[in-house]
């Protein structure tokens, strides 16, 4: 009985770790398509251009002129958006002068010029 009793609460702490990961701060890797991608090694920048959508968990755009990523600093310089949803939230980019947004991947922060 105490052998019946010790397996039981053995496979019960065994399948306790076994649980998906259910992390809601697990993020997703962001996902694009444009019309031309360029890497700079030396820079360690890639840009996007042309009719760039760009999606993360937190920012998504559509049809930006260009979108640059810096892998050092995890920066992204967005020039020409219209419009993007940033957290669930439609943001329009009619006020801004410049029509350029920085963001850096994994802050809940963007900057509209």
């Amino acid at each position: 009985m105490k052998n019946a009793a010790l397996l039981i609460g053995i496979l019960i702490g065994i399948s306790s770790f076994a649980q998906e990961n259910t992390n809601e701060t697990a993020k997703r890797k962001p996902s694009f398509t444009c019309e031309a991608v360029t890497f700079d090694s030396d820079k360690n920048t890639i840009e996007l251009e042309g009719n760039v959508s760009f999606k993360t968990d937190i920012i998504e755009l559509e049809n930006a002129d260009r979108v640059l990523y810096n892998q050092t600093t995890n920066e992204l310089v967005i020039t020409g958006a219209q419009g993007f949803t940033f957290d669930g939230t439609i943001q329009i980019t009619d006020q801004a002068k410049k029509k350029i947004l920085r963001y850096t991947l994994g802050e809940r922060i963007a900057y509209l010029e």
